[in-house]
């Protein structure tokens, strides 16, 4: 069903018009498309609640539209007349404000007609119909699913736990760490000392220590392109060793500064956990 006026156009979807009885809810659905600066105040929209002694506005929602259409409402009445024979009853027309140039204008949906039935046969007496009695909810066994929550809230509980675990979150509980897992434990301990030269040695010492055990041997400056040609996957890393290794001959071989060392265990241990972290992929533990 199509209506144009005001310029306004509103297409009304509806459902079957026949079976309805007491208490039935009815969706109707108002496409709408509205000329230019022309737009629909939802904040004016009808209240839900009674329209007349029969009828009552169950909600009224904006939906996603329809193609073609500025606006799709879902409109659901509910109908409360008590009947013996057939009739037909018509919803009323339902206004909807639209503001147009700063100015207030309104629309209504066209009405709509159903017949409608009683629930209760004609010839049937009001003295010979008895109540169905009330029916005792049924009782749900919930050991099942007692049983499936506490199965539930273990392996829950077994996943966080690996999870805590794996990031090193559980300190007192020994993991799989790999060569730079231990060097940062090493390197969180020496953050907290005050900075020297002395504490940023042992930062290094830390470094050299794990990248000489994850290669096996000693490893100075001119072997690490063989390193990371046997080891590919720390190739990401390449600039950042080469330029950490410059840093450590200094400060280890060349005469000893009065200023602090130009690199502090924080940004050491920075490299290290990306060592770690691509020592630890490919692994589950």
């Amino acid at each position: 069903m199509t209506v144009n006026a005001a310029n306004i156009e509103i297409e009304l979807d509806t459902p079957r018009n026949y079976g309805y009885s007491l208490g039935d809810k009815i969706t109707l659905t108002a496409h709408i498309g509205v000329p230019l600066f022309y737009t629909l105040e939802s904040g004016f929209l009808p209240t839900p609640g009674p329209i007349n002694e029969w009828l009552r506005l169950y909600s009224i929602e904006s939906i996603p539209s329809k193609s073609g259409k500025d606006y799709s409402l879902a409109i659901t009445y509910q109908v409360f007349k008590s009947v013996r024979a057939t009739e037909e009853l018509t919803i009323p027309p339902l206004p909807i404000r639209f503001i147009h140039r700063g100015k207030p204008e309104i629309e209504t949906l066209p009405p709509w007609t159903f017949s409608y039935h009683p629930l209760i046969p004609k010839n049937k007496a009001d003295r010979d119909i008895e109540p169905e009695p009330l029916t005792p909810p049924r009782l749900i066994d919930a050991t099942s699913h007692r049983r499936a929550l506490t199965y539930l809230l273990g392996v829950s509980s077994i996943i966080l736990l690996y999870i805590v675990w794996f990031y090193g979150k559980i300190p007192f509980l020994e993991r799989y760490s790999g060569s730079f897992g231990k060097a940062c434990r090493e390197l969180k301990k020496l953050k907290k000392l005050p900075q020297s030269k002395a504490v940023t040695l042992q930062a290094l010492q830390c470094f050299h220590h794990a990248l000489n055990e994850l290669a096996g041997e000693t490893l100075f400056a001119g072997q690490l392109p063989d390193f990371f040609q046997r080891h590919p996957k720390f190739l990401p890393l390449r600039e950042k060793t080469e330029a950490l290794f410059a840093i450590s001959q200094q400060l280890f071989f060349a005469e000893a500064a009065s200023e602090l060392p130009a690199i502090s265990p924080t940004q050491v241990e920075k490299l290290c956990l990306l060592y770690r972290k691509l020592e630890r992929s490919g692994r589950w533990i």
